[in-house]
């Protein structure tokens, strides 16, 4: 399966002016990575799965699909992607004794909620997933070679740890202290610092054979992914992702232990932490244990996926990130802003609008559009500044919205005597696909949503629902001529009626002298 995934991808040509944070040096460094086959590995932190996903979790996960989408669109990296599932641990066993349930079966009930709950949110799920309990031969393996290398030790019980103190440089993603060895029991674990690589079975618990010397158990948390990671990707992976609330101890862990396997000084070449959620008004992050989560299912009662996406794509991957109703208000009116963008440049191509006739206008706006090109590609080399990016984006697109509106404020005979001629409909058109094309990149599913009016619905029921909005359309449009001619009030009252009636049903309708357009308009649900 992974070399027909490595066929779906030609090498690429990588930008030497990609700069990454890093959170050694705390401070951001060139793209690092040497193509030296034929694609770059991206290994991804999933969950422990014993409970439903929250929106904590989902702000990880999408902002690190922009990430990978903004990495394969505008760098043409070739990326294969992984993320591991993590269906064996304390949480999973405790959940499932507690609702009398087979601890098996709750781990696959969530993890099916976990990948439908991505789907939802328009992620991309990865290349290859990888399911801790499959792969516990290959584990074992591991904490035998660590073992044998004289990096881990086994205790009374049959557990083994790995002694921290036998690698110097522990602590090289988030500086830690290394404590002085304890003086308990013999057989304990040597120091407070080391961490378990294997946990010796107790009594009704899950558990699997083991060879000697350590007892039959199951794995700890850091080395599942050590060597999952490895597993599929060898002694170097390019790019590794997670939650900030990773990088000590999951990350330092992984790193220590895959670098004594591997005898590599650098297991990882680009470490990615996105940073946190927390509610509006808070600094702690969301967490089960403080009853301060609100549940995927539950955000998308409230909002759409690409709201929520645009709530990330509005702050640095980085950064804390807050949710609430103010901060979601912001991330709907910047998409309603593109979508009014869309439609008018939808009408203005159409010749709903009337096209001008105007050198100066033309060449302004191809400058704008060449300048933000630039700029784009700036903000995205520098650390992947959304943030700034969908802004230069915002302004483009008012700066479309300016020129084509320009024409219908001078009145329609004027506008429609300057169609003689060539128009900056071009222009125009060019400037939208751009704008609809990184926004797409983002994985903004309303930005394809426009490409082709009125085009996200299919079925025969909304083809009808579209013919009688296009009706209701035609025949305000007949009594709104009629209105103007007569300048009859009355009669401009009942299409202000229709108008409103129609931005009710999340019908948007815009006028352009004598013709109206229409679209749907993303529905609200609070």
């Amino acid at each position: 399966m992974f070399l027909r995934l490595l066929r779906k991808y030609s090498t690429g040509k990588l930008t030497q002016d990609l700069r990454l944070y890093d959170g050694r040096l705390k401070e951001k460094v060139p793209f690092q990575i040497q193509l030296r086959k034929p694609y770059i590995s991206f290994y991804t932190c999933g969950p422990t799965v014993y409970d439903a996903a929250h929106i904590g979790h989902a702000s990880c996960y999408v902002r690190l699909d922009i990430l990978q989408r903004i990495l394969r669109h505008h760098f043409q990296l070739p990326l294969i992607t992984a993320m591991n599932i993590t269906d064996i641990d304390d949480k999973i066993i405790v959940r499932a004794q507690q609702q009398s349930v087979n601890w098996q079966q709750l781990a696959r009930q969530y993890e099916e909620e976990f990948w439908s709950d991505l789907n939802k949110l328009n992620v991309r799920l990865p290349d290859v997933k990888l399911r801790v309990t499959d792969h516990i031969p290959a584990i074992i393996r591991f904490v035998q070679t660590l073992i044998e290398k004289g990096f881990a030790y086994t205790t009374a019980d049959g557990s083994v740890y790995f002694e921290t103190s036998k690698y110097e440089r522990y602590g090289k993603l988030q500086k830690v202290v290394i404590e002085p060895a304890n003086e308990g029991k013999p057989g304990d674990k040597k120091h407070p610092s080391d961490f378990a690589l294997w946990k010796a079975s107790k009594p009704e618990e899950p558990y699997w054979t083991a060879p000697a010397p350590f007892a039959d158990g199951r794995p700890g948390w850091h080395i599942e992914c050590s060597t999952l990671a490895s597993h599929l990707f060898g002694s170097q992976l390019d790019f590794h992702a997670g939650g900030l609330d990773l990088r000590f101890p999951h990350h330092e862990n992984e790193e220590t232990q895959s670098c004594c396997y591997h005898d590599v000084p650098d297991w990882v070449t680009h470490w990615l932490h996105t940073g946190q959620l927390h509610l509006e008004g808070q600094t702690h992050k969301m967490s089960k244990s403080l009853k301060n989560t609100v549940s995927i299912n539950d955000l998308l009662k409230s909002y759409s996926a690409d709201e929520f996406r645009m709530l990330c794509l509005l702050s640095h991957y980085r950064s804390a990130i807050e949710y609430g109703p103010e901060a979601m208000a912001t991330a709907r009116n910047v998409l309603r802003k593109f979508g009014s963008f869309f439609s008018d440049a939808s009408a203005y191509i159409d010749g709903l609008k009337p096209a001008t006739y105007d050198t100066t206008s033309t060449e302004s706006l191809l400058t704008k559009l060449s300048e933000t090109r630039t700029s784009v590609k700036q903000f995205l080399k520098n650390d992947f500044n959304t943030a700034s990016s969908v802004l230069a984006l915002g302004e483009l697109a008012s700066s479309v919205q300016r020129l084509i509106n320009m024409s219908h404020d001078q009145g329609d005979e004027a506008s429609r005597s300057s169609l003689i001629g060539a128009s900056n409909v071009g222009a125009v058109l060019a400037t939208t696909e751009y704008i609809r094309e990184e926004l797409s990149s983002y994985g903004l599913i309303s930005a394809n949503k426009h490409s082709a009016q009125y085009s996200h619905t299919t079925s025969e029921a909304d083809q009808t629902l579209k013919h009688l909005i296009e009706a209701i359309v035609s025949s305000r449009s007949e009594i709104r001529l009629k209105a103007m001619e007569t300048k009859d009030a009355q009669l401009f009252k009942v299409c202000d009626m229709l108008r409103d009636r129609l931005t009710v049903a999340n019908v948007e309708l815009k006028d352009h002298g004598k013709s109206s357009s229409w679209n749907f308009r993303e529905r609200d649900t609070k």
